[in-house]
C-alpha cells in the first residue's frame, strides 16, 4: 500500500481524530517538527518495534473503531460507553492472539474508548495482505462484540477498520511514521473501504461461483430412544480461507448484500451431501428470514434440488434463526405458509435470544423450537434455567411443537434435560458436526435410554440429586484463608465455599465454622495468610449427579451431628458440578411424597392411572415386548350392595394382595401392578411369564373368594340383589376375569388404541362364566405396518393356547361355571 505524499496533512488528520494528540504539541500556525510527534508506543513496546524496524522488518498499523461512538457516548451513561470500549479492546486482543500471534510484532493499544490500534510487524510478504487481514479482523471482532453490545445498549454496533504501512523514518522518526500511518488508517476506516475490502470480495465471489461451500452434519437425537431423529446441515467455507468460520462467511454476506446467494450455495451443498443419511432421518437447513424477502428469491428452487437428489419436502425442516429481525411480517408469513403447504417442516432457532419472543413464535407456529445453548449450558446446576425450560416445554405443548435443546456438552446436562422432558437434543456430547455424518456413541445412546426410563417412571425411581443442584461458590486449593473471609464478608447470603483442584472438589468451608475459628484468640493472625487446606473439611459429602435424592438424603442424615446441615457436593465423573442444601433435599422429598400420594390409589396404595400411563410409556420407549392384563371382578356391584362398602373394600384389597403375590412368585423383577380404580386392575409383565402369573392369581382367587360370603350364600352359590339394569335377580359369587393383550411396542402405541383393544378383550372375558382368562389372538399392538384393528373369528378376540394364523377359527365356547378357560 502506498504511503502519503506529504506528512503534514496526514499529521493534521491524525490531530483531528485522536484526542491523545493534544494541540499543545504543535503551536498554532507552525509546522510540526518530527520531534513533537506523540509517542503511541512506550517502554518495552517501543523498544520492541524499534528493534524490529532496525533489522529491516516491515511494520503496519490496523485501526478498529466503533462507528458513531462519540454520538453513543452522549446517548448512554458514561459507564456503559466505558464498558463497551473495554469490550472492544478485550475482543481485539483475543482475536489478535488467535490470528496474528505468529508475527514478530503484534501489539494492541487502546487509543481511547471505542478505538483500538494493532501494531503488527513481519517481513514485506507478510504485510502485503494487510488490507485483507484488516477486513477479516473487523468481521471477527464485530461478531464477537455483538452479544456484549446488545446487552449494554440494546442494539448491534457497526465496526470500521483501516490499515496502513509504516513508511520510512527509521528508528529516529518512528513516532512520526506511526502517526502518519495511523492517520491514513483512520481515513480509510471512515471511507467505504472501512466496511468492505475488495480482496475479500473477490475471494467470497470465487467461493460461491466455484461451489467451495461445504456442509457438515450434526445429529439431533431423540431423548427418549437415543436414535438420530434428524441432522442439522452446517455451512463451512474452505478450510484454508478466512471464510472457514461460518460466522465470517455469513457476516460478510450480510454486509455485502449476498445472503441469498450464499444460502442458495449452502442449501445445495447440504442437500447434495445428505445422501448418506440414516434412513428416516430428516435434514434441518438454516434459512435467513430475509432470504424469503429477497427480490431474487424463487420458492421452487429448493424443490428442484430435492428432486435432483431424490428427496421429498417432508424430509426437510427449514430452520429460521431468531437473531435477525423481520420487518415485513405479512410477506414473511405468506412465504412461510407456502413452504408449509408444500410439506416442509419449520423450526425456530436460538429461542431465548434475539429479536423474537414467545408472541412472535406463536405467530410463526413452528414444528420445532430450538433452545439456545446459553439456556442449556449449566442447566443441571441452575434452577432458574430449569424453570425457564419447563415454561418453554409447557408453551411448546400448547402450540403443538417439540423442543430441541442445543449445546449439550456434559452428561449431567443431558440427564437434566431428559428429566425435564425435552424431546430432542443436540451438542458436542451427542455428536460433533462431521462429514460423513457420525451417529452418537453407543454408551451415549444407552445413557439416554436409561435416563428416559427413569424420567417416565416417577414412582419407581426418584429424581437425581442434580435436579436440585445450584452453581457452587468455589476457590482454588492454594487460596488463602483471608480471601475466603473477605468473600463471606462481601456476600452475606453465602454459607459455603468449595475448595477445588483442577475442577475436582477437595474440601468444604462453612462460613460459621470459619467465623468460629477466626474469632478465637490469635485466630485471625494465625490463619489469615495460610492456605485454605488448613481449615477446610476434607471429608465433606460428595455424590455423583445421578444419585437419587432419597439416597443422598440418607447419606446426609448419617453424618456426624455437627455436619448434618452442611450442603452436599454434586459431581459429574468426579468434577464439581453443583451444590445442594439439606433444606432443599427435604423440600424435594416432601413434594415427591405428595405427588406419590396423588398418583397412588387411596385404598390399595398401588400406582394409579397416572403411574400406569407412565409405565406403559416407559415400556414403549424401551421397545421391549410386553403383555398388558386387564383384571376385573364379576358381580362386584351386587356383592357391594348386599354386603356393604366395608366388605367391598375387603374384596378389593384381597384381589390386590393376590395379584401382587402372583407377580412376586411367578413374574419377573420388571413386572408392574396398578389399580385403575374400583375393582379394575392392570398387570404389565413379560410375554413368557404372563400365563403362569394369571393362572396363579386365578387359583388363589378361586380358593379365597368364597370366604367373603356368609354360609348360606356360599352353600347356595349365588346371592339375590339388584343388577345394573335395576332388576332384581340371582347373581353368582365373585369371580375374576382377565384379558391379555400382547404389545410389541416396535412403533408408537397411543393410549386410545390400547384402551379400545383392552375394552374389547375385557368385554369378551366378562361374557364367560366363572374365573376366566382370555388372550387376544390378533397381531400384537405396535407392529410396524400392522393393521391392528383387523378382527378374526366373530368379535376378533379369543383365548389363545398357541400362536396360530388368524384364519384358524374364532372364539371358543364358554367354559363351565367357576372354571378358568385358557
Amino acid at each position: 500500500m502506498a504511503g502519503p505524499t506529504s506528512r503534514q496533512p496526514m499529521l493534521r488528520t491524525f490531530m483531528q481524530f485522536s484526542p491523545r494528540f493534544e494541540q499543545r504539541f504543535i503551536p498554532e500556525g507552525a509546522a510540526a517538527p518530527v520531534a513533537q510527534a506523540p509517542q503511541l508506543l512506550r517502554g518495552k513496546r517501543r523498544t520492541q518495534v524499534a528493534g524490529h524496524m532496525g533489522l529491516g522488518g516491515a511494520l503496519g498499523v490496523i485501526l478498529l473503531e466503533i462507528q458513531d461512538f462519540s454520538l453513543l457516548r452522549r446517548l448512554v451513561r458514561p459507564e456503559v460507553a466505558e464498558a463497551l470500549g473495554e469490550a472492544l479492546e478485550r475482543e481485539v486482543r483475543a482475536v489478535a492472539v488467535a490470528r496474528l500471534s505468529a508475527l514478530p510484532v503484534c501489539l494492541v493499544e487502546r487509543l481511547d474508548p471505542g478505538r483500538a490500534l494493532l501494531v503488527v510487524g513481519g517481513n514485506g510478504a507478510a504485510l502485503d495482505a494487510l488490507e485483507r487481514t484488516t477486513a477479516g479482523l473487523r468481521l471477527e471482532v464485530r461478531g464477537r462484540l455483538r452479544a456484549e453490545a446488545m446487552r449494554l445498549t440494546g442494539q448491534e454496533m457497526e465496526l470500521r477498520g483501516g490499515a496502513a504501512l509504516v513508511l520510512g523514518g527509521g528508528v529516529a522518526g518512528l513516532d512520526m511514521a506511526l502517526a502518519s500511518a495511523l492517520a491514513e488508517a483512520s481515513r480509510l476506516a471512515r471511507s467505504e473501504a472501512g466496511k468492505c475490502a475488495s480482496p475479500m470480495q473477490r475471494e467470497f465471489r470465487e467461493i460461491l461461483e466455484l461451489g467451495r461451500v461445504r456442509a457438515v452434519y450434526q445429529p439431533i437425537v431423540n431423548l427418549r430412544s437415543g436414535t438420530v431423529f434428524a441432522w442439522e446441515a452446517l455451512a463451512r467455507g474452505p478450510a484454508d480461507s478466512v471464510f472457514a468460520s461460518p460466522a465470517m462467511l455469513f457476516d460478510f454476506a450480510e454486509e455485502s448484500a449476498s445472503v441469498f446467494a450464499l444460502e442458495k450455495a449452502c442449501r445445495e451443498a447440504a442437500i447434495g451431501g445428505f445422501s448418506a443419511r440414516q434412513e428416516g432421518a430428516r435434514l434441518f437447513c438454516n434459512i435467513h428470514p430475509r432470504t424469503m424477502l429477497d427480490p431474487a428469491f424463487t420458492p421452487g428452487e429448493t424443490r428442484k434440488l430435492l428432486d435432483k437428489y431424490g428427496m421429498e419436502p417432508r424430509d426437510v425442516v427449514l430452520e429460521i434463526t431468531e437473531r435477525h429481525s423481520v420487518k415485513d411480517f405479512n410477506l414473511f408469513h405468506r412465504t412461510l405458509a407456502h413452504y408449509r403447504d408444500a410439506g416442509y417442516g419449520v423450526a425456530v432457532d436460538d429461542v431465548g435470544t434475539g429479536y423474537s419472543g414467545l408472541a412472535s413464535i406463536a405467530e410463526i407456529k413452528p414444528d420445532f423450537m430450538k433452545i439456545d445453548m446459553s439456556l442449556v449450558r449449566g442447566i443441571d446446576a441452575n434452577p432458574v434455567k430449569r424453570a425457564l425450560l419447563e415454561t418453554m416445554l409447557a408453551f411448546a405443548e400448547k402450540i403443538g411443537c417439540r423442543i430441541v435443546a442445543e449445546g449439550i456438552e456434559t452428561e449431567s446436562e443431558l440427564a437434566c434435560l431428559i428429566r425435564l422432558g425435552a424431546h430432542f437434543g443436540q451438542g458436542y456430547f451427542l455428536g460433533r458436526p462431521a462429514t460423513p455424518p457420525a451417529t452418537p456413541a453407543e454408551d451415549v445412546r444407552l445413557a439416554i435410554v436409561s435416563g428416559s426410563n427413569q424420567a417416565v417412571d416417577g414412582l419407581k425411581c426418584a429424581s437425581p440429586i442434580s435436579d436440585l443442584a445450584e452453581r457452587p461458590n468455589q476457590v482454588p486449593h492454594d487460596a488463602q484463608v483471608g480471601e475466603v473471609k473477605r468473600f463471606f464478608d462481601a456476600d452475606e447470603a453465602a454459607q459455603a465455599v468449595v475448595v477445588v483442584r483442577d475442577g475436582r472438589p477437595e474440601g468444604l468451608i462453612m462460613s460459621h465454622h470459619l467465623d468460629r475459628l477466626l474469632s478465637s484468640q490469635y485466630g485471625l493472625a494465625l490463619f489469615s495468610r495460610r492456605d485454605v487446606s488448613r481449615i477446610m473439611d476434607p471429608q465433606c459429602l460428595a455424590v455423583e449427579w445421578d444419585t437419587p435424592v432419597e439416597v443422598a438424603a440418607q447419606a446426609a442424615m448419617a453424618r456426624d451431628r455437627d455436619k448434618l446441615y452442611d450442603p452436599i457436593l454434586v459431581t459429574c465423573r468426579g468434577r464439581l458440578s453443583g451444590i445442594v442444601s439439606v433444606q432443599k433435599i427435604l423440600d424435594a422429598l416432601a413434594c415427591v411424597q405428595v405427588e406419590m400420594a396423588k398418583g397412588a390409589n387411596p385404598l390399595t396404595g398401588l400406582p394409579g392411572n397416572v403411574a400406569i400411563e407412565r409405565e406403559i410409556a416407559r415400556r414403549a420407549v424401551v421397545g421391549t415386548p410386553a403383555c398388558l392384563v386387564y383384571v376385573d371382578l364379576d358381580n362386584f356391584k351386587v356383592f357391594n350392595d348386599v354386603y356393604g362398602f366395608q366388605n367391598g373394600d375387603k374384596a378389593i384389597l384381597m384381589t390386590a394382595r393376590i395379584l401382587a403375590e402372583a407377580l412376586a412368585s411367578k413374574g419377573g423383577e420388571d413386572d408392574f401392578l396398578g389399580h385403575v380404580g374400583g375393582d379394575d386392575f392392570v398387570l404389565l409383565c413379560s410375554c413368557d411369564t404372563v400365563e403362569p402369573v394369571c393362572r396363579a392369581a386365578i387359583d388363589a382367587f378361586a380358593a379365597a373368594s368364597p370366604a367373603l360370603y356368609g354360609p348360606e350364600d356360599r352353600e347356595r352359590g349365588y346371592i339375590e340383589g339388584q343388577g345394573r339394569d335395576g332388576r332384581l335377580g340371582r347373581f353368582g359369587l365373585l369371580t375374576v376375569s382377565m384379558g391379555v393383550i400382547d404389545c410389541a411396542f416396535a412403533v408408537a402405541v397411543t393410549m386410545d388404541e390400547l384402551g379400545q383393544r383392552a375394552a374389547a378383550v375385557k368385554k369378551f372375558a366378562k361374557s364367560r362364566q366363572g374365573n376366566s382368562l382370555v388372550r387376544d389372538r390378533r397381531n400384537p399392538l405396535g407392529l410396524p405396518g400392522d393393521p391392528s384393528e383387523r378382527r378374526v373369528g366373530g368379535e376378533g378376540v379369543g383365548e389363545k393356547e398357541e400362536r396360530m394364523p388368524p384364519a384358524a377359527g374364532g372364539l371358543r365356547p364358554p367354559a363351565p361355571p367357576n372354571g378358568d378357560s385358557i
